[in-house]
């Protein structure tokens, strides 16, 4: 069930009291009392008698509200709708009817009433409940594993992102079919969803061969493992991002043949079935392999992992954010969450005072990365004044009153940080703000957004355009595809250039290679940096200066 607590009503209903009779504001309290504790019996007990036609104060429709939420979270939904029809019928001009029909809505899709319940969020006009409203809508979907619900659901709601993110992840988590995967593939292109390309269940205890010492070849083979969904023999189809990634990548290999190092790249079709991969372990050319780049997805990703553990063949995931997966002999392209959290609280360690206001998303990542950060500040002796999902009146004041040394707005979905720009520009704290890199367009973005302000951006996929690796690689990817590059072929081409050059120079056991040192130059994102752990520590901040943003060294 859904961890809201749907107690803001509590000091509102308690206002009232003076125009209801002792005797029952005694037992209204004692209910709210019951409710706070979590005592969700005791308050029924408490609340159900409150709530007969013989009583007429302004505590009444409180009394049915609250008893509809104890019986939710006693499990008995057939009750609490009950009581708020009744509550709306009796009370049709009711103040909070907004809240109960919010509550009403938690109960169907509690019901897996999926249809019903989003048709009764959909109802919800009041910006105030906003967040919780998209909250709700996240975790219902997110559990729901209908295919036909979802799509009946995308069908009617076709600018909802929530219901395409919830709609790709299932698609990508269960299905194999064509028609699936090509709509998933669509929805991720038309609301630039990221896709979800971590492991629960990392690999730990998969029997290993000692590997021998690295051999020194004359080329290394490197499989590429992604969902590409072939078309014909020539090119292909799908996602964008790995179109991208694998075009960069491409890119790479013909960079590495000036350095005398010759790296083949094998690409395989493995969508999210542990059959897809299963082919391939079994595949002689397969037993060739110097290094995997991917798979993407749980299921053949856990077959990989066991083939590559029992080879001594390290494995790259160049989209997960995920430390569980990096360990092993997997290493991530990306810092995971708790390295952006740690690169992110250092670099706000020139602030003072040494407290902080956090506003998040509502994707998962948003909110990760958020409460990471806030558990960390914690344990580090900030005071966190704030945190919470979206923008609220609640949280410009905490800004206006608390003044926080920085304030950390996690919006990654596209246009949501101009959006929280705009928001915090309103405020009286003055203070320090940092955001994602990745949600501000900036060719359409106008400069005046961040004037006069004390502006921070933050991104693990950065193209510096200032360094000549990365205006190099950008004006050969137009000359070659005739479109700029995407953030996700910078990346494509940095992972097979660093990682290449690494078989180039220590051969088939790159591990001395990846402890050695950092390496930051030559590459188009900031480089690469596994001194310290399997993900990728290298992570940008970027600083508003002069009209433009640039890495904070």
């Amino acid at each position: 069930m859904l961890k809201h607590t749907f107690l803001f009503l509590l000091t509102i209903g308690g206002a009232f009291a003076q125009t209801a009779p002792e005797t029952y504001r005694k037992s209204y309290d004692a209910g709210l009392k019951a409710i706070q504790e979590k005592r969700y019996e005791e308050a029924r007990q408490q609340f159900t008698p409150l709530t007969l036609s013989s009583y007429q104060n302004d505590l009444v429709p409180y009394s049915h509200y609250f008893l509809a939420l104890a019986d939710l979270r006693t499990n008995k939904l057939a009750d609490s709708r009950a009581v708020l029809r009744q509550l709306e019928a009796r009370y049709p001009s009711w103040n909070k009817l907004s809240d109960a029909r919010l509550l009403y809505a938690n109960i169907l899709l509690e019901e897996e009433q999926y249809q019903t319940g989003i048709d009764a969020l959909k109802r919800l006009t009041e910006s105030r409940l906003g967040g919780e409203i998209r909250e709700m809508e996240a975790y219902y979907l997110g559990r729901c594993t209908s295919l036909p619900v979802l799509r009946q659901l995308q069908v009617k709601y076709p600018a909802d992102e929530i219901v395409a993110q919830s709609l790709v992840n299932l698609i990508y988590r269960t299905s194999t079919n064509k028609t699936d995967l090509d709509l998933a593939a669509r929805l991720t292109e038309k609301f630039k969803l990221k896709p979800q390309a971590v492991v629960t269940v990392p690999v730990a205890n998969t029997p290993r061969r000692n590997p021998s010492p690295g051999v020194k070849k004359t080329s290394y083979n490197v499989g590429v493992l992604f969902p590409f969904k072939w078309n014909d023999a020539s090119g292909v189809t799908g996602a964008s991002y790995t179109t991208s990634l694998y075009e960069g990548m491409r890119m790479a290999v013909k960079k590495l043949q000036t350095e005398n190092t010759t790296v083949n790249l094998v690409a395989y079709d493995v969508d999210n079935t542990a059959e897809s991969m299963t082919r391939l372990v079994n595949n002689g050319p397969f037993q060739q392999l110097d290094l995997l780049i991917g798979p993407l997805y749980p299921q053949s990703y856990e077959v990989a992992a066991a083939w590559a553990a029992e080879k001594g063949i390290p494995i790259v995931n160049p989209l997960s954010t995920n430390s569980t997966l990096g360990q092993n002999n997997t290493y991530l392209a990306q810092p995971s969450v708790e390295t952006q959290a740690k690169t992110l609280l250092k670099f706000a360690g020139r602030f003072i005072p040494k407290t902080v206001a956090i506003a998040y998303g509502t994707s998962r990542q948003d909110s990760l990365l958020a409460t990471t950060y806030a558990q960390l500040a914690k344990d580090q002796g900030y005071q966190v004044v704030s945190l919470r999902r979206s923008l609220t009146d609640n949280g410009m004041s905490d800004l206006n009153l608390k003044k926080p040394g920085h304030f950390l707005a996690v919006f990654s979905t596209p246009g949501a940080a101009s959006a929280a720009m705009s928001w915090f520009s309103k405020s009286t704290a003055g203070c320090p703000i940092l955001l994602p890199y990745e949600s501000f367009n900036m060719v359409t973005t106008s400069p005046s957004v961040f004037a006069g302000q004390k502006v921070y951006l933050f991104d693990s996929l950065y193209p510096d355009d200032k360094q000549a690796t990365a205006v190099d690689f950008r004006q050969k990817y137009m000359n070659r595809t005739k479109q700029f590059p995407s953030t996700y072929a910078y990346l494509g081409y940095d992972t097979v250039l660093f990682f290449g050059r690494l078989l180039g120079k220590y051969g088939t056991d790159i591990s001395k290679g990846l402890t050695a040192q950092a390496y930051r130059d030559g590459y188009t994102l900031g480089g690469f940096d596994y001194r310290q752990s399997h993900d990728n520590q290298n992570f940008t901040v970027l600083q508003y200066s002069n009209y433009q943003f640039t890495p904070v060294r």
